[in-house]
């Protein structure tokens, strides 16, 4: 390897010694996979096949603990002593199945999604190895966006390095998009041609890559511990170098592959060395051990312990930017072990059943703000820690409902970031409380998907990892996605959104001549894909939003309701979602006419008018007796064209 791939070689170098032959085993099966999907020989099934099949082997021989192969037994090792995450690896190699039949992305957007999938799981074992070697490597939500800018660049840099390897093989992987910009040069290249048209499209290329380099390291770097720090700085610079080679090279970059040469390796990777030596010389880095085999959640099947705890940093990389899950699906070539079923949710103890809504009238996405576990405890004398503890218990209840009824996105508000303003002792019973319950809790059982929005600043660290822990565990599940805002502000969501939009245009991904459209400026919100709200609930008689979900709430639905959140149940839930669907949802249209039926008799008094709304639960308002139900069409993904 170190005479092969020595720029790789020696950034692993720059680990501390006892990882080092975990890292070089990583890479090689990188590199091992890559080989048989670029390889000259069979149709691209064949080739992608047989990389499924070395994956299917790597599972199961993961499994016994040892191997024949001398590229999976070091995997193998690795995966057995540090606790590496294999089903996310798994998945990059699946990942990397796409370029067996060399497709051609046409856009932009598509080409960073293929980049992403099949390579943020390797920069995430890397951070992951630190983490387990005592090395904290956290990894913060606002500097997603500069890792994907990073992964983007680092792909760039290897293409237009690689280029030659790519077009022996008549293959152009980069975007139709950026083929078009440039008429002719996409025919050019696969002719080996350096006419003016490829000359502008590689000078452009080298400019883009060398802006998401520095931007991405710009934008992670100054959070990074010493030693990440290093490593990072250093292949950033080496990759910079291969720039510098492809420029060099000319029309040569389209018959062989440009590296930076000795010089420029020394000139990056001595100083670096001194530096990694030092650091892992006053660092001490322990290893976690082979401890012997537990049965995984996921299979049942017995695989190293360890297995299911947490990633980190690692984990938020991967799982806000799809994660590998908790435990090892280990697979054989031959048949594959199912899945323990999820339970079902428990009944409610009335036995109540939820509603039957017409589909066009359900809710997509219900989110809640959870007011008066405070004010329940004081007006029973009881401490607020209790009111907590029993806001918990009704929320679980809530969560319950939802997957009864086949909501699939529910988002609850725990946590502001205004409710530091709170005792100390609050606050921390609150965490405490959030964290048993909902990481270590009930919930884990059923089919219910956990996502988590907000600062995570000023989290206790160790909810922080159980919250990334669950998102991981619990990411391919398909039931009902239940958001937990925590630490959250709104406006401080849409500033940090802007700022990355700001990134976004120094780096060049945006053109701000052309506007940007609210699709555009959404896709650097968290969880950008999540449905906009149809119903906010807020409980505790209060009549305001705090700060919560400013940008997809525009067009909710609002119901308020007086009863506090503890004596709130799933019950309830239902009866928001009732109301929902009376209500008429135009998104700026004017209303359908109404047609007059002279016959129809005026109610008596007392009498409640046919059609008219259930009454919520607890609501002594009149606007909630008298709002007329309308029969118009729901429609919660309709774009509003004006305002009412």
């Amino acid at each position: 390897m170190c005479t092969a791939h020595p720029t790789e070689y020696a950034l692993i170098r720059l680990l501390p010694p006892r990882l080092r032959p975990a890292g070089w085993a990583l890479y090689a099966a990188f590199h091992t996979a890559d080989g048989l999907i670029d390889a000259d020989t069979g149709s691209a099934r064949e080739r992608a096949e047989g990389l499924a099949e070395w994956t299917r082997a790597l599972r199961a021989e993961a499994e016994l603990g040892t191997s024949a192969d001398p590229v999976r037994r070091a995997l193998v090792d690795t995966v057995l002593c540090w606790d590496v995450d294999l089903d996310g690896l798994c998945e990059s190699l699946t990942a990397l199945e796409q370029d067996a039949e060399g497709r051609r992305p046409a856009t932009w957007d598509q080409w960073r999604a293929r980049v992403q999938a099949q390579n943020t799981n390797w920069i995430a074992q890397v951070l992951s190895l630190l983490e387990r070697a005592g090395v904290s490597t956290p990894v913060r939500l606002k500097q997603l966006a500069g890792y994907g800018r990073l992964l983007d660049g680092l792909y760039l840099t290897d293409t237009l390095a690689d280029l030659a390897d790519d077009l022996a093989r008549g293959v152009v992987t980069l975007p139709e998009e950026v083929l078009d910009a440039y008429p002719g040069a996409g025919d050019d290249l696969l002719a080996h041609r350096w006419t003016p048209a490829v000359r502008a499209l590689v000078r452009h290329l080298l400019e883009r890559a060398r802006r998401w380099l520095r931007a991405g390291h710009g934008e992670i770097v100054r959070q990074l511990p010493p030693g990440a720090d290093i490593l990072l700085g250093a292949g950033v610079a080496l990759f910079l170098g291969r720039l510098d080679a492809v420029e060099r090279a000319g029309r040569a970059v389209l018959r062989r592959p440009s590296r930076p040469g000795p010089v420029t390796r020394w000139r990056v990777l001595m100083p670096a060395r001194a530096r990694a030596l030092l650091l892992w010389w006053l660092v001490p880095v322990r290893v976690p051990g082979m401890p012997g085999p537990v049965a995984t959640a996921k299979t049942g099947r017995r695989v190293p312990a360890g297995k299911g705890r947490g990633m980190t940093g690692a984990a938020a990389l991967t799982g806000t930017v799809a994660a590998g899950t908790t435990g090892m699906a280990a697979t054989t070539a031959t048949a594959e072990t199912a899945a323990p079923a999820l339970k079902p949710v428990p009944p409610h103890p009335t036995g109540a059943r939820p509603p039957d809504l017409p589909c066009t009238h359900r809710p997509r996405h219900v989110a809640i703000i959870m007011d008066g576990n405070g004010r329940w405890a004081t007006e029973r004398g009881l401490p607020r820690q209790d009111g907590h503890r029993a806001g918990v218990e009704a929320m679980l209840d809530v969560v319950h409902g939802a997957v009864e009824i086949g909501l699939p996105h529910l988002t609850v508000y725990a946590f502001s970031s205004e409710n530091w303003k709170r005792s100390v002792d609050e606050v921390s019973h609150l965490f405490r409380v959030v964290q048993d319950e909902l990481v270590a809790g009930r919930l884990s059982d059923h089919d219910v998907r956990l996502r988590w929005l907000g600062d995570e600043q000023g989290l206790p660290t160790d909810m922080a990892r159980s919250m990334v822990d669950m998102e991981r565990l619990t990411r391919d599940r398909t039931g009902l996605t239940f958001n937990v805002c925590l630490n959250y502000g709104g406006r401080a969501e849409l500033a940090r959104a802007a700022a990355a939009t700001a990134r976004a245009a120094l780096a060049g991904d945006l053109d701000p001549a052309a506007g940007l459209s609210e699709r555009g400026f959404a896709r650097f919100l968290p969880y950008a894909e999540l449905p906009d709200v149809d119903l906010l609930w807020r409980t505790g008689g209060e009549r305001r939003i705090s700060n919560f979900l400013p940008w997809p709430t525009v067009y909710a639905e609002v119901h308020f309701t007086d009863p506090l959140w503890p004596d709130v149940d799933r019950r309830d839930l239902w009866q928001a979602m009732t109301v929902y669907s009376g209500r008429s949802r135009r998104f700026g249209a004017a209303p359908a006419p109404r047609t007059r039926t002279p016959e129809r008799k005026r109610p008596g008094p007392g009498a409640e008018e046919r059609g008219s709304l259930p009454v919520p639960v607890g609501s002594t308002r009149a606007q909630d007796r008298e709002e007329p139900m309308r029969t118009e069409s729901v429609q919660p993904q309709a774009q509003p064209d004006a305002q009412s």
